[in-house]
């Protein structure tokens, strides 16, 4: 299996919604193109966690989530 790195891009914005029990995650990049994910809450608790664990000046390696 080859291992292909993705372009990495700039983070331009983000907006979210509740939609029936689920989230949906707009991701929007330098080049004005959108990335649309759904989570679940747990996702969405696990990616804040993260989030808080980085800006605390640790790392948010161990809370990669599947689901």
């Amino acid at each position: 299996m080859e291992f292909i790195m993705a372009e990495r891009r700039i983070l331009a914005g983000f907006a979210s919604e509740s939609d029936d029990g689920s989230f949906v995650i707009h991701i929007v990049d330098d080049r004005d193109e959108v990335f649309e994910i759904r989570a679940s809450r747990e996702n969405v608790e696990l990616m804040v966690a993260n989030l808080q664990a980085v800006l605390g000046g640790g790392s948010g390696e161990a809370n990669h989530a599947k689901g």
